[in-house]
C-alpha cells in the first residue's frame, strides 16, 4: 500500500480492523513501485492523484513495472470520474476517500480482485480460442490437401504430412486441459517442489534428455504448477538440443520466495527473441509447436502471485527462473 503518510495510516488502521486484509504500509509511492516486484503481493491499495489532463504519472509507472498487479486506487471525490475510467485499464477497484469504512474498503479490494481474475480468464479464452480456431483450420486444410495428393499420386510421404497434422491438431486440444489450470480458481494449498520437479523428470525418463535434480521447498501454488515446470522441461527438451536438464529449487528465505531454475546446457534463445517467447502463439524456430506453452507458463505464474523470466545460462544455454512465494511465510 502506497499512500500520503497521514492517509496512509488511516488506511493501513481500516485494514487491520477489518481482520479479513493484512498488508502493510509504504509511505513512499517510488518505494513501492520499487518494492511490489520484490514482495509479489496479491493486490496495491494507493493514494492515488491525477493530474489536470487525468493522467496518473504512479498509476502509469505501476502498470509499466508490474502490468498485471491488480491495483486499488483511493481517490478525492474530484477525481472519481476520472479513476472510474481507468477501470479495466490499470486500476480494479475505486474508492473515494471519506465514503468508504472499515468493511466497505475490504469489499472493494476482493471485489477488485475478483474483477482482475475475471478479466484475466475472459482474456485467456478469447486469445485460446482464437489460437485454436488458426491452428486447427491450418491443419485441416494441409490434410485435405494432402489426401487429394495420394489419391493422384499415390505417394506415402503425403499421407505422412496428413497424420502429422492430425497429431498437431490432437496436440492442441490435449493443450485445452492445460488451460484449464490458468483460468481455474482453485484454492492455493502448499505444494512441496521437489516431488513435482521429480514427475515432470519421471516423464520424460525415456528419452535421451537426462535430469538433475536438485534442493527443495514448499511453494503455494496448486496443481498446475506440474504445467509450468512441464512446459519448461518440454520447451527445453525440443528447442535447446542439450543433453541435460537442471533443476535447481531455491528457498529465498530473506525475501519468503522460492526460485526455481531450469537449466539447459543448448544452442540459448537470441536476445531479440527472449521478449517474444511469452506471447501467445508465439512460436520460433522449426520445432515450433502451438505458441501456447510458455503463454500457459507466464499465465499460471502470474495466478500464484509470482515472476517468472529467462536469462542465459554459464557457459552456454539457457535458464528459465520462476519465482513463487515461499509457504512457510503464509
Amino acid at each position: 500500500m502506497a499512500a500520503s503518510q497521514e492517509k496512509g495510516e488511516k488506511l493501513f488502521e481500516m485494514l487491520k480492523n477489518s481482520g479479513h486484509v493484512q498488508g502493510s504500509l509504504v509511505k513512499d509511492p517510488d518505494a513501492a513501485i520499487a518494492l511490489a516486484p520484490q514482495i509479489l503481493p496479491d493486490a496495491l491499495l494507493i493514494d492515488l492523484e491525477f493530474d489536470a489532463k487525468g493522467s496518473s504519472e504512479q498509476l502509469n509507472r505501476l502498470m509499466e513495472r508490474i502490468p498485471n498487479l491488480p491495483i486499488v486506487a483511493v481517490v478525492e471525490a474530484k477525481d472519481m470520474k476520472v479513476a472510474l475510467r481507468t477501470i479495466g485499464q490499470g486500476l480494479s477497484a475505486v474508492a473515494v476517500w471519506d465514503h468508504f469504512d472499515d468493511l466497505t474498503l475490504q469489499t472493494g479490494i476482493i471485489m477488485g480482485l475478483e474483477r482482475k481474475k475475471l478479466e484475466d480468464a475472459n482474456k485467456t479464452l478469447r486469445v485460446v480460442n482464437s489460437i485454436l480456431r488458426h491452428d486447427i483450420l491450418n491443419n485441416m486444410t494441409i490434410i485435405g490437401g494432402a489426401l487429394e495428393l495420394y489419391k493422384m499420386k499415390k505417394d506415402e510421404k503425403f499421407l505422412t504430412s496428413s497424420l502429422n497434422a492430425v497429431e498437431r491438431s490432437v496436440d492442441l486440444i490435449k493443450k485445452m486441459k492445460e488451460v484449464e489450470s490458468v483460468i481455474s480458481f482453485k484454492e492455493m494449498k502448499p505444494i512441496q517442489v521437489r516431488e513435482v520437479a521429480d514427475k515432470v523428470a519421471e516423464k520424460y525418463s525415456g528419452m535421451k534428455m537426462r535430469f538433475d535434480v536438485g534442493g527443495d521447498a514448499l511453494v503455494t501454488a496448486d496443481e498446475a504448477l506440474f504445467s509450468v515446470i512441464d512446459n519448461l522441461a518440454n520447451n527445453a527438451i525440443i528447442h535447446s538440443g542439450s543433453e541435460v536438464i537442471h533443476i535447481n529449487i531455491i528457498p529465498r528465505s530473506e525475501d519468503c520466495e522460492v526460485e526455481i531454475q531450469l537449466a539447459d546446457e543448448g544452442i540459448g534463445i537470441p536476445d531479440e527473441v527472449k521478449p517474444k517467447i511469452w506471447q501467445e502463439g508465439y512460436k520460433y524456430g522449426k520445432a515450433g509447436q502451438s505458441g501456447l506453452g510458455l503463454f500457459i507458463v507466464r499465465k499460471v505464474v502470474e495466478r500464484y502471485g509470482g515472476n517468472v523470466w529467462v536469462e542465459n545460462n554459464q557457459p552456454k544455454g539457457t535458464v528459465f527462473k520462476v519465482r513463487l512465494k515461499s509457504a512457510h511465510c503464509q
